[in-house]
């Protein structure tokens, strides 16, 4: 095995818990409450490093964002002890699929929790596939903006390799398929071109990792796209972003056979495993990508968020609880609170997390359902946002539900509100999409009506049937308004439903 390849996956064994589910996450909470209690957040409520679970969720309340925004604007400014041990070393913004610019604060300790996560999922990915040699390719998004800090001289924002950490970090870099300065690019077009040429060199790709499938799915269609100019480059070389990149005649034949035959084994004949979003609104972008790469194996990402990990795959590629990496509750329909040894197989819920970066009972908003054990570790699998929801005239439809509603439709697929005229939802959908057109709007439709509260809106005439509007590229037109509105390229999850009210303006520029 290539030295690097092992040295992550001694890393990862090095880095993996075992035991009983209570114990592991009763320690992690009792050394968790031991090194913040010096905090001011937590001295508030008479948290300390004696507080038992049960005391814990009986003393301090659920929280959102909003609830501790005012301690986070303590710590830009540099402050210590706020909601944690010290200061923050770095922040992070938030590009979740029902906001962004939203600040999250990395302690040294909460930015470890990623790795005790991680790394064990990384060891299972290079021992499960028998990942010896070659290289990988890590989303690396396009930079949003400049460097930033924030009003207290903190960094915001951090390389893709520090989730890693030092010790990992060499072999990240050497393995990595693209050069770490693609990630400084600010332009996407650029970013796209320096991304693919790196890809079109490296004929050894053995691993893609990326969040969302529809990250690698822009590439190939960009890959497509701008033959020409990729095809220059790689038959004599070019500056890009002012950086030189050299001729590669058989990277360039591996792109003319591709082209042929669209077929992808051409370019990357090595690739053994895929990870990416697989669950929710995920699932058909994710058989998308796994039928243009159909020669590798593909693996759903566990539940990870810029707030923390929730899961990660196991040896058995199920996702389960990330155990040592928080504290973790959850609510039931009815808000009642369970922990996580709990948790009865069949019932959905959503994420409680307590974090080492000061989000102490924090509701994640996202829904997993629990799909019974998996050893010691319950699998939950995401099921959509809490959060997302839209309520013109009262139907109260929430992405969950429409993504159920909409299972059934390959490629994208999003419900939208109209409020001009008379008040009704749009399907948007891929003009390229191979579906019948015919009664698709009806068998939307009369799934929707399973919702009481939609079906009596359209019966009382409050809202118009449903249209459905196909466009060219609508992945294209939503990617470029989440990027305008600072969301990073790599993170931007596409859901079965938007409840903003002027999303129709952005795809009508591209339909038929």
């Amino acid at each position: 095995m290539n030295h690097h390849w092992a040295a992550l996956a001694e890393l990862g064994d090095k880095a993996r818990f075992s035991g009983a589910l209570r114990e592991r996450q009763e320690s992690w909470l009792r050394h968790c409450l031991k090194r913040n209690q010096v905090s001011a957040y937590l001295k508030n409520f008479g948290v300390d490093a004696h507080t038992s679970p049960e005391e814990f969720r009986q003393q301090l309340p659920l929280t959102s964002y909003d609830n501790l925004s005012p301690f986070i604007e303590h710590i830009e400014q540099g402050e210590e002890n706020v909601l944690f041990e010290g200061k923050a070393i770095a922040f992070e913004r938030t590009g979740g699929s029902s906001g962004g610019n939203k600040l999250i604060p990395y302690s040294v300790h909460s930015l470890g929790d990623f790795r005790t996560a991680i790394l064990p999922w990384l060891s299972d990915a290079i021992n499960g596939h028998d990942i010896s040699s070659g290289c990988a390719y890590w989303s690396i998004s396009p930079a949003t903006r400049p460097a930033d800090t924030t009003s207290g001289g903190i960094p915001i924002g951090l390389p893709d390799g520090a989730y890693l950490g030092n010790d990992a970090l060499l072999s990240f870099v050497e393995l990595s398929a693209a050069p770490p300065w693609v990630g400084s690019l600010h332009s996407t077009a650029e970013w796209s071109i320096a991304t693919l040429y790196s890809l079109l060199c490296r004929h050894d790709l053995a691993l893609v990792s990326v969040w969302s499938p529809t990250f690698f799915l822009m590439l190939l269609d960009t890959l497509e796209r701008e033959y020409a100019k990729l095809g220059g480059l790689l038959r004599q070389g070019g500056i890009v972003a002012g950086y030189d990149l050299h001729a590669d005649e058989s990277a360039l034949d591996r792109l003319n056979a591709y082209m042929n035959s669209l077929d992808t084994r051409v370019l990357w004949p090595t690739l053994k495993l895929v990870s990416c979003w697989a669950d929710a609104s995920s699932r058909p972008f994710f058989n998308e990508l796994r039928r243009r790469l159909p020669h590798a194996k593909f693996q759903g990402k566990g539940l990870l968020a810029t707030e923390g990990v929730t899961t990660i795959p196991d040896k058995h590629g199920q996702p389960v609880l990330a155990a040592d990496s928080g504290f973790f509750e959850f609510l039931d329909a009815h808000e009642t609170t369970y922990f996580s040894w709990e948790l009865q197989s069949g019932k959905q819920y959503e994420v409680v997390m307590t974090t080492s970066g000061g989000l102490y009972r924090y509701r994640t908003g996202d829904c997993v359902q629990c799909e019974g054990y998996s050893g010691e570790l319950p699998v939950l699998r995401f099921q959509g946002r809490q959060g997302l929801a839209s309520d013109i005239v009262g139907e109260k439809l929430t992405e969950q539900f429409v993504d159920t509603c909409l299972e059934h439709i390959p490629g994208f697929r999003m419900l939208i509100p109209q409020i001009q005229n008379k008040p009704k939802y749009v399907l948007i959908m891929d003009q390229r999409t191979q579906i019948d057109h015919s009664s698709l709007g009806n068998t939307v439709e009369e799934h929707l009506s399973k919702n009481p509260q939609y079906a009596y809106a359209r019966n009382m005439g409050q809202l118009d049937a449903l249209a459905v509007l196909f466009v060219r590229n609508p992945l294209e037109s939503f990617v470029q308004r989440m990027t305008r509105n600072g969301a990073r390229l790599g993170d931007i999850k596409v859901t079965a439903l938007r409840p903003e009210t002027d999303w129709l303006d952005t795809f009508l520029e591209y339909a038929q």
